[in-house]
């Protein structure tokens, strides 16, 4: 590749970034049937039809929105992953990658509800769709990563599937995220720190598999400094 042809890629990389952040914004704040693609246009200081050079439809602009925004979840996670030898450690650690998440990229949930809908699938593009798995498969590939590592040192009982565990974090993680996510929810349900509930119930998750050493409901006040300090030092959703 010609150095012009390289300045050309990144400068469209570049472009197309600029427009799913801003795209990003608009999603969190009017949601998918009222997303204005004039007004993202505008925002981005672009045409239109510079839009659709980068996105075949409307769609294919949402769902790169939330593939980008798992890009940004499982470099949390990876983060998190690489926190402590302790195995419990780390989920904890990953826990806090998964507030952090909810917090800094609130219009997730929403496109995730819309990925469930055949319509919208029959709208998107095949290396969009393909683009967005590969993202999803790295999100539970990390995961399934510490849940294995877990078994390997005896933390997690070698009867228990690894595949099980996997999918019951990711579960528990993506209906707390729902919860957290939506003031009306949190209101109904009398929620009044949605984030240490998150925590909470992965721990009682955990616990319920035999992941060592069992939290018992204990607060892990030390443990939530140091992993603030060290991975996440400008995390505002929590107070320890």
């Amino acid at each position: 590749m010609s150095i012009t042809q390289d300045r050309k890629v990144r400068q469209k990389l570049e472009r197309e970034n600029l427009i799913l952040e801003n795209a990003a914004r608009l999603l969190a704040r009017d949601g998918f049937q009222n997303l204005n693609l004039d007004e993202l246009a505008s925002s981005v200081e672009y045409s239109k039809g510079t839009l659709y050079l980068h996105f075949k439809t409307k769609e294919d602009l949402v769902l790169s929105v939330a593939t980008l925004s798992l890009k940004h979840r499982a470099d949390l996670l990876e983060r998190a992953v690489s926190f402590s030898d302790s195995t419990r450690e780390r989920a904890r650690a990953m826990g806090f990658a998964c507030c952090e998440f909810a917090v800094t990229h609130r219009e997730f949930f929403a496109v995730t509800l819309m990925l469930q809908e055949i319509s919208f699938w029959d709208r998107v593009s095949k290396d969009r769709q393909d683009q967005h798995l590969l993202v999803t498969q790295r999100t539970y590939d990390v995961v399934q990563r510490l849940v294995l590592d877990a078994k390997k040192c005896g933390d997690l009982p070698g009867k228990v599937s690894a595949r099980d565990v996997t999918l019951s974090l990711m579960a528990i993680t993506m209906g707390s995220h729902c919860i957290v996510t939506q003031p009306q929810l949190q209101t109904l349900y009398d929620i009044r720190e949605p984030m240490p509930m998150l925590l909470m119930h992965q721990d009682r998750m955990m616990d319920g598999w035999g992941w060592k050493p069992i939290s018992n409901g204990n607060r892990h006040v030390g443990l939530d400094r140091r992993i603030r300090r060290e991975l996440f030092p400008n995390a505002t959703w929590l107070k320890t």
